[in-house]
């Protein structure tokens, strides 16, 4: 780890990955600590790049995600990894340790967009001489979902109190109205109505009603995220597997009990199980890799990749020690807006 976060740093951080939107009052009477204090927590985790909080339009993840491996000329990584960090499709970027030189997280509206952008934008992108694509059928565990491991159950519970369980009327996300509030809400997920209308330059009181009608919709996901390198799990690992169709739902429940995991989805093709983890060293993914093969039901792993790096995660740019930057190339709405 590059640096141990308090208990406190990740009490706070564990919180905010449960509600990632909840006032410091709540989390106040949650973690038992003032509002002010966890306030200024939270701007000190947020300013050093330790932690964030982003919001991104909901897609439907049947046949408009992939995973898509690539393969780069000699001396040309750098200029490809230029380009793929300002389109705002390709939404994830990880250097490979072997196999391929990157793995990429592509988005798309649907199936013919993401055809559209991996055969006619991906393969034509020069520097890049090949692509092996694994288009999502389903996912089963996704980042968005992983937290940290420092809240209590009954905390966690107290948390969700009060939280819609069915969403209201839906908003199209790349209408003028919303489609500021939404990039704005890319580059900070808690902006308040106050931020957001200073930002967007409109009224306070127009905005504080845009952005209750936004947040009602359930169209917008929001996603607390760490640097990987401050937890105690700084080696990522990604296993293509095949698996049986009769094994796959005791894979997904095991998976789904392993903290280790933040990836697990249904891909097309003969490798159909991908899986990803955070571990606690190279040892440990040589520990987990034995710990998965006891779950495939007759099924194998086809490959393995350690990542060594991950330059760009959910369209934040990180720093070589997995903070972010600053810098956001968050979903075209024109391209990627939720559709009503």
């Amino acid at each position: 780890m590059q640096s141990n976060l308090s208990e406190a740093d990740m009490a706070l951080i564990h919180a905010l990955q449960v509600r990632p939107r909840a006032s410091w009052t709540l989390l106040s009477g949650v973690l038992g600590e003032s509002a002010q204090t966890l306030a200024g927590r939270w701007a000190r985790l947020r300013g050093q790049g330790i932690s964030w909080i982003t919001g991104y339009p909901k897609v439907d993840h049947t046949g408009s995600v992939a995973i898509v491996e690539v393969d780069i000329a000699p001396g040309m990584l750098d200029a490809v990894c230029a380009r793929l960090d300002h389109d705002p499709r390709v939404v994830s970027i990880e250097h490979a340790a072997h196999g391929r030189d990157l793995v990429l997280t592509v988005y798309g509206t649907d199936f013919a967009e993401l055809s559209a952008t991996l055969l006619d934008d991906l393969t034509r992108l020069p520097g890049i001489v090949a692509t092996r694509a694994h288009i999502s059928a389903a996912f089963f565990v996704e980042g968005a979902s992983w937290q940290l491991d420092a809240l209590d159950p009954g905390q966690r519970a107290a948390l969700l109190v009060g939280v819609p369980t069915t969403p209201g009327p839906p908003v199209d996300l790349g209408h003028p109205t919303y489609a500021p509030l939404v990039d704005v809400l890319a580059l900070d997920g808690r902006a308040s109505a106050t931020q957001l209308a200073r930002a967007t330059g409109r009224p306070e009181s127009t905005v504080r009603r845009q952005l209750a009608r936004l947040l009602r919709s359930g169209r917008l996901r929001f996603r607390c995220e760490v640097a990987q390198m401050w937890t105690a799990w700084p080696v990522s690992a990604t296993w293509w597997c095949r698996v049986p169709a009769n094994a796959q739902a005791g894979l997904v429940e095991a998976v789904r009990r392993e903290p280790r995991v933040r990836l697990c989805m249904s891909v097309t093709g003969p490798e159909n199980i991908l899986i990803g983890m955070w571990t606690a060293s190279v040892a440990d993914v040589m520990r987990m890799r034995a710990w998965l093969e006891t779950h495939l039901g007759g099924g194998m792993i086809a490959d393995t990749a350690v990542v060594l790096r991950t330059r760009k995660r959910i369209a934040w740019m990180l720093h070589p020690d997995g903070r972010c930057t600053g810098e956001v190339h968050p979903l075209n709405l024109a391209v990627h807006a939720t559709r009503t």
